[in-house]
């Protein structure tokens, strides 16, 4: 137990040490795509909201990050990208603390494929990713193995417990909750005991997860929409399987050696290998994200791989300097992707996994110009007007637009979509001026640049 203890430390540590090198090579700014466009500009308003209207407004994009951040803001008077600097450091550290604690304690693993496999964990590419900028999933996720390892205990308040812990992860991220309920109610079934307690515990979330997706689409066809014709098809099949090399390719064969059969690990893999593969398989009736679904695997893939080294015999002492040279190339890889000194990711082109994590939602050296484009607008702007910003500038337009949704509307659309259908929104509202901030080489039909700072520019709309 005491090594235990020493080795939740270990993982805690080594967790915040390797997250904080992006962002302490990168000042002011927080890395992270979301951070900018998402977490940034309502927590610039905090100042002017109480508790209740951030809960309110972000109720349906799990509300229990923005309330803690809240909080914090209250307590430390820190600014929003302090504060995001150091809470991407700190989930990460929570997070490889806890897997390990769920390798131990929920799967029973032996300490030193425990060890091996969280260690693993911590330099993995999509565990990196998804602390870049997925704050609310890291949340849930820590959440969600606190959960898993309870279901395996023996407390005497084991589903209280299960039932406060289901309903924090549904708060910090819907679909995270997904992969709590399915093996909980899996293991219950499986073992054909605490059947109605497990129901019970869940209930709550549950019905939070039923209300939250009453009005949303969750099963949905890769032919249904023109956007996703054939070609789109064929497009998205290469992108699953450019993820999937780009984060598994190296960790397969350890994988596939140590699979075992698990009545928990079992079913938390098998839905998650049917969330990434579903668009692949059943493009008629896809499980939408499989990008994230993607990045999820890692946690068991890691815990199946720490047993396939097992299985090489890389503990003995005939095996164990294979095992040191292993984990130095993983560890390469991880801190080169830290880093930013070299990475292999941009070899696989795809939608999802950042070339490396000193990278925000623009280049670094696009982030003055946006500035001083944002500066102009805020003095030449008519009154009354709208501003369409891709979902990479919103963030930026949100925070350093001082007029940003007073009298000049900031309307965000999606990142590599045209601005048209939000062009059709605000040709509706009877705007004075409609703006577009985008790149300077650009030629949108009926824009005209108004204003240019190297490669940024304000297009104006001729109405």
């Amino acid at each position: 137990m005491g090594l235990d203890r020493v080795s939740y430390l270990f993982f805690f540590l080594a967790g915040i040490i390797l997250r904080a090198i992006p962002d302490m090579l990168v000042t002011p700014y927080p890395v992270g795509y979301e951070t900018i466009t998402w977490y940034a500009p309502i927590m610039t308003r905090f100042q002017t909201m109480s508790v209740f209207d951030v809960f309110a407004e972000t109720v349906h994009a799990g509300p229990l990050f923005y309330v803690l951040m809240w909080f914090a803001a209250a307590v430390s008077g820190a600014n929003a990208f302090v504060l995001l600097k150091v809470t991407g450091t700190l989930l990460y550290g929570c997070l490889a603390m806890v897997f390990f604690v769920f390798l131990r304690r929920g799967l029973r693993f032996e300490w030193k494929i425990a060890f091996v496999s969280s260690l693993l964990l911590v330099f993995q590419v999509p565990a990196l990713r998804m602390s870049w900028d997925r704050f609310r999933t890291i949340m849930g996720l820590i959440f969600v193995f606190l959960g898993l390892t309870v279901l395996k205990s023996c407390h005497k308040f084991k589903w209280p417990l299960m039932a406060g812990l289901a309903v924090l992860t549904m708060l910090s991220r819907e679909y995270v909750a997904m992969i709590l309920f399915v093996p909980v109610l899996s293991f219950a079934f499986l073992e054909g005991k605490e059947r109605l307690l497990s129901l019970i515990a869940l209930a709550p979330a549950l019905t939070m997860f039923v209300a939250k997706f009453l009005s949303t689409e969750f099963l949905w066809s890769v032919f249904s929409d023109g956007t996703f014709a054939l070609n789109s098809y064929l497009w998205t099949v290469r992108d699953v399987l450019a993820i999937s090399a780009v984060c598994f390719l190296c960790l397969l064969p350890f994988v596939l050696k140590g699979f075992r059969r698990d009545r928990l690990l079992v079913p938390f893999t098998g839905f998650l290998l049917l969330g990434s593969f579903s668009v692949v398989l059943f493009p008629w009736f896809v499980i939408p994200g499989y990008q994230r679904w993607l990045m999820l695997l890692v946690f068991p893939f890691t815990a199946y791989a720490g047993l396939g080294f097992e299985r090489f015999h890389l503990f003995e002492r005939g095996g164990f300097k294979k095992l040191v040279a292993i984990f130095l190339i993983f560890m390469v890889i991880g801190v080169g992707y830290c880093t930013g000194a070299f990475s292999y990711v941009g070899l696989l082109p795809n939608s999802y996994v950042a070339t490396n994590l000193v990278q925000s939602s623009i280049p670094w050296n696009q982030i003055d110009d946006i500035k001083d484009v944002l500066g102009w607008l805020d003095e030449n702007a008519a009154s009354n007007s709208s501003v369409l910003t891709e979902e990479r500038f919103y963030g930026w337009a949100s925070i350093y637009l001082r007029r940003a949704n007073d009298d000049v509307e900031v309307v965000p659309y999606g990142a590599a979509f045209p601005p048209w259908t939000a062009l059709e929104q605000v040709l509706d509202d009877d705007f004075r001026g409609i703006y577009l901030i985008w790149y300077s080489d650009s030629n949108l039909e009926n824009f005209h640049t108004i204003y240019s700072q190297n490669d940024v520019s304000v297009f104006q709309y001729e109405l």
